[in-house]
């Protein structure tokens, strides 16, 4: 069973946030910013398969 892309990003989300808590909402640790990163391109895919492609 494949999982939603919306199910991936909530749980990439709370895992950021739990990551940020064990380093002190320090938002600029690698591990959060690696999270966030991934987290990104994954809204950037989803958002660009929603829109049409404008010339």
């Amino acid at each position: 069973m494949a999982v939603s892309v919306a199910t991936k990003i909530c749980e990439m989300k709370k895992q950021m946030i739990h990551v940020a808590e064990e380093h002190d909402f320090n938002f600029q640790h690698p591990k959060v910013v690696e999270i966030s990163q991934k987290l990104d391109l994954l809204i950037v895919e989803v958002m660009q398969k929603q829109q049409p492609i404008q010339n």
